[in-house]
């Protein structure tokens, strides 16, 4: 887990929302960069686990970038590297697959029992089962969300994020309203992505390099969690309407990632099942 310089909690019960570079929430819309989001429906988190060293991993990429191009503002997609397909493997086509895209919460993901990942690329979609299944294939992946996106919506959120470009101190505020009452206990998990890094990429489909990709531009890829790989406790049994705010901070000086090429991504869920309630992102990170 990165470290968190700072954490702050409150609780805060209110009848409104706000959107960093978005108009006002007024349902059943808003807008997100001239893109009018339906926000009475879904939003979903598709995980797609990967690697560097499996020759299936960047079609799988095309087709997770596909569903979330076609369900735009209400599919987000997170790159998780790990398994021992995304180990660093510095010997073969120096030095192309020598990066390691590895982080502590991705690899608990894949590790974890619950979620039976057994190798690259498999998916999950909001954390459910489809199709008696918790992770799938690519083949899945769009059915699932289909799916997904037409449960009922259990909360709305934002992410708003400040940046300071000297200090390189990021802090993010992340806003929890429960449209309806939700029984069970909620957690809420707050990450780092990055985007566009380029690097090898094992391939084995025709008509991209074969039998090594070797400027693949990897996208969404997670850096690491902010609450630990699960999450922090953030509500028990909460109310329709219940507005719950926390913030956190995080320094990347000591990192090599692009600030602007990054964003904060958020998600609730149920603590026990692991399921997916909603999620929502940040803009790019900028002063």
């Amino acid at each position: 887990m990165m470290k968190t310089i700072f954490r702050m909690t409150a609780l805060l019960f209110c009848s409104a929302l706000f959107f960093q570079s978005c108009t006002k929430v007024s349902e059943p819309y808003y807008t997100v960069k001239s893109v009018i989001v339906d926000t009475t429906k879904r939003w979903v988190l598709l995980e797609d686990y990967t690697g560097h060293q499996c020759v299936n991993c960047a079609p799988a990429a095309k087709i997770a970038a596909s569903i979330m191009d076609l369900y735009k503002g209400q599919v987000y997609v997170i790159s998780v590297h790990a398994g021992s397909f995304a180990r660093p493997n510095p010997a073969s086509y120096p030095p192309y697959l020598a990066a390691d895209y590895r982080c502590a919460a991705g690899n608990d993901w894949f590790g974890y029992s619950g979620f039976n990942i057994d190798g690259n690329p498999k998916g999950m979609v909001n954390r459910q089962p489809y199709k008696g299944k918790i992770s799938f294939g690519t083949s899945e992946w769009n059915q699932a969300v289909q799916a997904a996106v037409a449960l009922p919506k259990v909360a709305i959120m934002t992410v708003n994020n400040t940046f300071n470009d000297g200090s390189k101190l990021l802090n993010s505020k992340v806003e929890v309203k429960f449209l309806t009452g939700y029984t069970g206990r909620v957690n809420l998990t707050v990450c780092i992505l990055e985007d566009s890094i380029y690097g090898g990429q094992l391939n084995n489909v025709d008509g991209d390099s074969i039998p090594i990709i070797k400027n693949f531009r990897f996208m969404h890829l997670l850096r690491g969690s902010l609450t630990g790989s699960f999450g922090d406790e953030i509500v028990v049994n909460p109310a329709a309407d219940n507005l719950i705010t926390k913030s956190y901070s995080f320094d990347f000086s000591p990192k090599s990632w692009v600030p602007s090429h990054c964003s904060v991504i958020a998600f609730i869920t149920d603590a026990d099942t692991k399921e997916v309630l909603h999620v929502a992102k940040s803009n790019e990170i900028k002063p």
